[in-house]
């Protein structure tokens, strides 16, 4: 049997603030929902991006992180009216004396899809948008409609005040895969930080071998690594069956006189764990905060 083809625009949602805070500056994106009809009832589709974008170092206003790489533009793809978390796709992954030389085009596919009844453009959203620290273990693939919501607790066991994890989003839900289950953890937040003086506490608050109080005059620049992420998933006993995690490798720098970063970094992490490979069924999901490990 034949196929017909069709291409719909497909709207991007650009989220310019993020991504300038960072240094990137879009020039253009455009995407297309392509629908392949083999029969009344089977049809496959797949979303099609590509685009434009620039990197700016001297836009971006604050850098957390040692890496030489640019802090990549997220697509970010959901269904809408959906509860499901999003899939994420680096729209480029560059270093940043590769990036600052000239504007640079992307094309991503996600994963094509089988369905009775094709989707249209209305019934999806993609967002490009990007983020001071990303860690997200996901493919550019159609959301499932429907997953299992498992209960999710945020714990705060740090002990020291310079920097604080805040999680504005976290969830957790038992997806459908082709031929297995997955639980995809999804947490998003800024990491707050305090006053210098709160800060120069926590970079000295190891140190047992000095003999004067440490001043800001004394000690500035430093730098005070912000928390890590710690995923435990239980079973109904609340037995420990699976364990993950999010390490940022981020600081925040307190620069000579003091001066602090104009802002928080902004964070996003996600983890998809494979529910075959349990000793029992997720019933709840702790996150928990911990100083990081420095």
């Amino acid at each position: 049997m034949g196929k017909d083809k069709s291409a719909e625009p497909l709207d991007v949602e650009v989220d310019e603030l993020a991504l300038s805070l960072v240094g990137w500056q879009v020039d253009e994106v455009q995407a297309r929902l392509v629908t392949k009809t083999y029969g009344k009832k089977d049809h496959r589709q797949e979303v099609v991006v590509s685009g434009t974008v620039r990197f700016l170092p001297e836009d971006r206003s604050d850098k957390f992180t040692d890496s030489n790489y640019a802090p990549p533009p997220l697509l970010v793809f959901s269904r809408k009216g959906s509860s499901t978390p999003p899939t994420y796709e680096r729209a480029l992954f560059e270093t940043e004396k590769k990036a600052r030389k000239r504007p640079l085009r992307f094309s991503e596919t996600s994963r094509r899809w089988e369905c009775s009844e094709p989707l249209s453009p209305a019934d999806l959203h993609l967002r490009l948008t990007a983020f001071d620290i990303s860690e997200v273990d996901s493919n550019f693939e159609l959301p499932t409609g429907e997953g299992a919501e498992v209960e999710v607790n945020v714990i705060d066991d740090t002990t020291r005040a310079g920097v604080r994890a805040r999680v504005s989003n976290v969830a957790a839900q038992i997806v459908p895969e082709s031929y297995s289950k997955t639980l995809r953890v999804h947490m998003e937040g800024v990491f707050e930080f305090g006053t210098a003086q709160q800060l120069l506490d926590d970079y000295v608050a190891d140190d047992d071998w000095r003999n004067e109080t440490p001043t800001l005059e004394g000690e500035c620049p430093f730098e005070v690594g912000v928390p890590e992420i710690e995923v435990e998933v239980l079973d109904g006993e609340g037995f420990l069956i699976a364990t993950s995690g999010f390490q940022p490798y981020a600081h925040i720098r307190v620069q000579k006189g003091g001066k602090l970063p104009g802002r928080p970094p902004r964070w996003v992490a996600q983890d998809n764990l494979d529910v075959e490979d349990m000793s029992g069924k997720p019933t709840r999901v702790v996150v928990r905060i911990v100083d990081a490990d420095e």
